[in-house]
C-alpha cells in the first residue's frame, strides 16, 4: 500500500469539544487493548528498572500525548516524571481533567523542542510518528536523540491492508466517535512500514536503532546511546 499522506480530523480541530474528547477516549482504549501499550512499555520498563537504581528521577518526554493516558500509566509506577508534550489546547484541556503525580502537561510542538541536551532520559511516543512527513520524521529523530541522555522508544502502526481491514471489523467496539474512525484510516494509510521506518532511522544519523514488530500490527522503533541496554 502506497503512503497516502493527508491531515486527520482531530489535529485539524473538528468537531464539537465533546465529540474531541470521545475520540481521545478512544484512543485511550485502542492503545491499551490493541497493542499500543505494551508495545512500548515492553522495552521501556525494563530499561526503567535498570536506571532506578542508579539515578532519581528518571525524566520522560511522551510527546503528541493526547489525553497523557500513557504517561499516567508510567508515572504511576513511581521513580519518574514525564513530561506529556502536545501542540493541541483541547487535547491539553482534556489531560487535565484527569491530574497526576509526576505528569506535566506541555503544550510545545515536536519539531522545536524546548529541553536542553541531557536533560530527559528517553523520548517516547505512539501513534505519533506517521503524523510527520519522511522529512520530518528524520529531524524529529535526530533532534530528540541529540537531546536525549539514553535514547528513543517510538511506537506506532504498520501500514498495510490487514491492519486496515482488521481495525474496520474491531470499530464497532474501540472506535465509537465519528472522529476515530475516520482518522484510523487515515492514520494506517499514512504509517510507515518497518522498513521505511529503519531506513528514516539511518537517515537520521541514529546508530543502532532497532525496530522491533508486535502483535496487532504495531512497531517500536528503540535507539539506545547505551548499547548495554
Amino acid at each position: 500500500m502506497r503512503r497516502l499522506d493527508q491531515p486527520e480530523l482531530l489535529d485539524l480541530g473538528a468537531g464539537t469539544l465533546a465529540e474531541a474528547h470521545a475520540s481521545l477516549r478512544d484512543l485511550e482504549r485502542i492503545n491499551r487493548y490493541l497493542g499500543g501499550v505494551s508495545a512500548l512499555t515492553a522495552h521501556l520498563y525494563p530499561r526503567l528498572r535498570r536506571l532506578q537504581s542508579t539515578q532519581a528521577p528518571i525524566r520522560l518526554v511522551d510527546l503528541g500525548t493526547g489525553s497523557a493516558a500513557l504517561p499516567r500509566l508510567i508515572c504511576a509506577r513511581g521513580g519518574c516524571e514525564c513530561y506529556a508534550v502536545d501542540f493541541s489546547t483541547r487535547n491539553l484541556d482534556f489531560a487535565r481533567q484527569q491530574p497526576a503525580d509526576g505528569v506535566y502537561l506541555l503544550q510545545a510542538d515536536a519539531l522545536h523542542l524546548p529541553f536542553a541536551p541531557g536533560h530527559v532520559d528517553y523520548f517516547l511516543s505512539s501513534l505519533f510518528l506517521h503524523h510527520f512527513s519522511p522529512e520530518q520524521v528524520i529531524t524529529l529523530l535526530r533532534d530528540c536523540y541529540a537531546r536525549a541522555r539514553h535514547g528513543l522508544i517510538m511506537t506506532d502502526l504498520v501500514r498495510g491492508v490487514l491492519p486496515l481491514v482488521g481495525f474496520k471489523l474491531v470499530q464497532p467496539i474501540f472506535a465509537r466517535s465519528a472522529i476515530t474512525r475516520y482518522d484510523a484510516d487515515v492514520s494506517v494509510r499514512r504509517g510507515y512500514t518497518p522498513a521505511e521506518l529503519r531506513d528514516l532511522a539511518r537517515q537520521a544519523g541514529l546508530p543502532h536503532a532497532r525496530v522491533h514488530l508486535h502483535p496487532l500490527f504495531r512497531m517500536t522503533l528503540v535507539v539506545d546511546k547505551d548499547r548495554r541496554a
